[in-house]
């Protein structure tokens, strides 16, 4: 899900700073012990905002990441861990978003369920799309490396407005067919389900594979199925 992100307007183009992004990047793939809040504090020593902090240097950084590792400029260790501190600056940066609401009106408020199946290691994107999504007022709750029991856990004890998969390879994407399964079977009234990820990158009939209702890597649109009478009327009647 992370490929959301790349999608950036010509403004936020255009905010990116190449001489950023190199010490950025050079902060995270340093040796030793990460100072977070020290990389955080260069960023906004740079005039950026959190919001073009998780919107678009994250993610870029993130994309030069696997750039170098395709390139065999870092090994996988290596982008694992700096993978695993952008997603600590993530963290730390969206950790009172929740409190605040300062998105919008009540009633434009979602409850949504963001997963990440077991053994599907790929969980930057889908934290920084929970980081975006709360930072507008919605109410995410989030369980990376899933379980069926667990998934089964969220679904008895909460209602969403939306359910989120994010899959970024085939070899997990029979486990989010089967979370969906038990969903339309378990539920009375089904909120629609969402699937992105890279995996959409891999198979063409990839919404039909699963049997969610929509596959896409903009969040915009997966927001905007919650309001689709036709969709509603369909999952009503199932």
């Amino acid at each position: 899900m992370i490929s959301v992100l790349r999608e950036r307007s010509m403004a936020e183009r255009a905010l990116l700073c190449d001489a950023i992004i190199d010490r950025l990047l050079t902060a995270i793939a340093a040796p030793g012990n990460f100072d977070t809040e020290g990389a955080l504090s260069m960023l906004r020593a740079a005039h950026l905002s959190d919001k073009d902090i998780i919107n678009c240097y994250i993610p870029e950084a993130a994309r030069h990441l696997g750039c170098r590792w395709n390139q065999s400029e870092m090994s996988f260790a290596q982008v694992t861990t700096a993978s695993a501190r952008l997603q600590d600056m993530v963290r730390v940066l969206s950790s009172d978003w929740s409190e605040r609401g300062v998105g919008g009106s009540s009633c434009d408020q979602l409850g949504i369920l963001l997963v990440i199946c077991e053994n599907d290691l790929h969980t930057l994107g889908c934290v920084t799309i929970a980081a975006n999504l709360r930072l507008e007022g919605h109410s995410v709750r989030m369980i990376l490396g899933a379980t069926a029991q667990e998934f089964r856990r969220a679904l008895k004890h909460d209602w969403y407005d939306l359910i989120m998969f994010s899959c970024a390879s085939a070899q997990t994407l029979e486990n989010v067919a089967q979370f969906v399964r038990h969903t339309r079977m378990s539920l009375r009234n089904v909120p629609p389900l969402i699937l992105g990820g890279t995996v959409l990158n891999q198979f063409s009939d990839v919404q039909e594979r699963v049997g969610v209702d929509l596959a896409t890597n903009d969040l915009q649109m997966a927001l905007r199925l919650r309001d689709s009478g036709s969709v509603r009327k369909k999952l009503v009647a199932e």
